[in-house]
C-alpha cells in the first residue's frame, strides 16, 4: 500500500533580492530628501546672500531640471551596462549560468546612489524661490553640479565594474568558491555507517507532497514523524526533481503503520521550483562544469584548462573532506538511512562524463583533464577511497577509447599515458 500526497509546489514568498532592492532605495531617498532639505536651508537662512552670484533662479531651474533628468538616464545606462556585457559573454556561458550574475551588490550601490541624488536634486528644485530673477542659492546649485558629476563617474565605474566581475577567469573563481560555500553549509555527519541494511519488514512508500527540486531533506523533523523502532530509507537527494509519483522515503518497521506520520514525512522533503547553488553542491559543479564543456565546443582551450584547474581543486577538498551522509539514529532505535546521498565518486563521474566527450576531440584538452584524473587520482590513494579511484580509473579508460573513436593520433594518445 502507497500513501500518496499530490499538489503544487509552493512559491517562495519572499524574494531576498527585492527585500535588499527595497532596503536600499528606501534608505537612499530619506538621504537624499534629508539632503535636499538640509542645503535649502543653509541658502535660505545663512547664505541669503550668495557669495558668488552663479546666476538666477531661471536659469538654476533649467539646468536642475536637465541634471534631474539626466541622472534619471544616466542610472538607466549604468544599470543596463551589465546587461550589455552578459550578452557579450553569453557565447561561453549557459544563460542558466549567466542570470546568477546579473544582480550584484554594485548595482544595488548604483540605483540607491542615483535614487539619492534625483530626490535631492527634486527637492531642491521644487523650493526653489518663486521669482525668477532672484540670485540662484548657491549651495544647492553646486550641490547639484557635484551629483551630476558623480554621476558621470557612476557610468565609467559601472562599465570598468560590468567588464572586470563578468571576465572569463572571474567567473570560473567565483563559480569553483560557490562549490566550496555549498560544501561549507553541508551538514555535519551524525552516524556513520559502512553498509546500510534493507529494510527488515515490508516497506511504505511515501511520495512527494509535489513537484519540484529537492532543496534540502530535514531529517529531524523526519525522525519526529516515526514511532519507536520505525525507519527509513531516503530514495533521493538534494539535488533531484520529484514529482508526486516519485518515492522519496520508505518507511518499515513499524508494527502500528498509523502511527507514522506520513505527511510530516514527505513535508521533509523541501521542494522548489528552481535549483539552488545554497546547499546543492552537485548543482554548482554542474555550472562550472557547463562553463567547461562550452569552451571545448568553441576550442578555447585556455578557458577550458582554467575550468579543469578550477575543478580540480574543488574535487580534491571534496575527496579529502568527505561528503556527509545523512544517516541517523535516536535512543528509541528510529533510524534514517540515506542510501543515496552523494558521495566524491558520484562527483568526479559527474565532471568527468561531461567533458570527456569534447575534451576527446582535442589533444590538448584530453591531455588537461588526463592530468585531472591522475592527480585527483592520487589524491584519493592517499585519502585511501577506493570508490574515487576506482571512478578516476573507468574515466580515464573510458576518455583513451572516446579519444581513439575520434580518430585522435597515435602519438597524442600516447601522451595519455603519461
Amino acid at each position: 500500500m502507497k500513501k500518496r500526497h499530490f499538489g503544487k509546489t509552493p512559491p517562495r514568498l519572499t524574494s531576498l533580492h527585492l527585500g535588499k532592492i527595497t532596503l536600499a532605495m528606501g534608505v537612499a531617498l530619506a538621504i537624499g530628501l534629508g539632503l535636499g532639505l538640509a542645503v535649502m536651508a543653509v541658502d535660505t537662512i545663512w547664505l541669503s546672500s550668495p557669495p558668488v552670484e552663479l546666476g538666477n533662479v531661471a536659469g538654476a531651474r533649467v539646468l536642475m531640471g536637465s541634471v534631474l533628468s539626466g541622472l534619471i538616464t544616466v542610472a538607466v545606462f549604468g544599470l543596463w551596462m551589465r546587461t550589455v556585457v552578459v550578452g557579450l559573454m553569453a557565447s561561453h556561458f549557459s544563460p542558466r549560468t549567466l542570470l546568477i550574475f546579473l544582480d550584484d551588490n554594485f548595482q544595488r550601490n548604483l540605483l540607491a546612489f542615483m535614487s539619492a541624488g534625483v530626490m535631492t536634486v527634486l527637492v531642491i528644485l521644487l523650493r526653489l524661490p518663486t521669482e525668477d530673477q532672484a540670485s540662484a542659492p548657491f549651495v544647492s546649485t553646486v550641490l547639484v553640479a557635484l551629483i551630476a558629476l558623480a554621476a558621470m563617474a557612476g557610468v565609467l565605474l559601472a562599465i570598468q565594474h560590468a567588464t572586470r566581475s563578468l571576465s572569463l577567469p572571474e567567473l570560473i573563481s567565483r563559480l569553483a568558491e560557490n562549490v566550496l560555500k555549498a560544501l561549507d553549509r553541508l551538514p555535519e555527519e551524525r552516524l556513520k555507517l559502512k553498509e546500510v541494511p534493507p529494510p527488515l519488514s515490508e516497506p511504505q512508500a511515501v511520495q512527494a507532497q509535489g513537484a519540484g527540486w529537492v532543496t534540502n531533506i530535514d531529517i529531524d523533523q523526519m525522525r519526529k514523524a516515526l514511532p519507536a523502532g520505525g525507519v527509513i530509507h531516503l530514495r533521493h537527494r538534494v539535488g533531484e526533481f520529484v514529482t508526486p509519483r516519485s518515492t522519496i522515503a520508505l518507511v518499515s518497521s513499524t508494527e502500528n503503520k498509523d502511527e507514522v506520520n506520513f505527511d510530516a514525512v514527505a513535508g521533509a522533503f523541501k521542494l522548489a521550483r528552481t535549483r539552488s547553488p545554497d546547499m546543492d553542491i552537485a548543482f554548482t559543479i554542474i555550472q562550472l562544469v557547463d562553463v567547461g564543456t562550452f569552451a571545448l565546443q568553441s576550442a578555447d582551450t585556455s578557458t577550458s584548462y582554467e575550468v579543469m584547474v578550477h575543478l580540480e581543486g574543488v574535487l580534491e577538498e571534496i575527496i579529502d573532506r568527505g561528503l556527509p551522509q545523512l544517516h541517523d539514529k535516536d535512543e528509541d532505535d528510529r533510524y534514517i538511512y540515506d542510501d543515496v546521498g552523494w558521495n566524491a565518486a558520484d562527483l568526479v563521474r559527474l565532471c568527468a562524463e561531461r567533458l570527456r566527450g569534447p575534451a576527446s576531440q582535442d589533444p590538448e584538452a584530453a591531455r588537461h583533464l588526463m592530468k585531472m584524473l591522475h592527480r585527483v587520482r592520487k589524491l584519493a590513494e592517499d585519502c585511501e577511497a577506493a570508490p574515487v579511484v576506482s571512478e578516476v580509473e573507468h574515466q580515464a579508460e573510458m576518455l583513451r577509447a572516446l579519444a581513439k573513436a575520434n580518430g585522435m593520433l597515435f602519438q597524442d594518445r600516447q601522451r595519455l599515458e603519461c
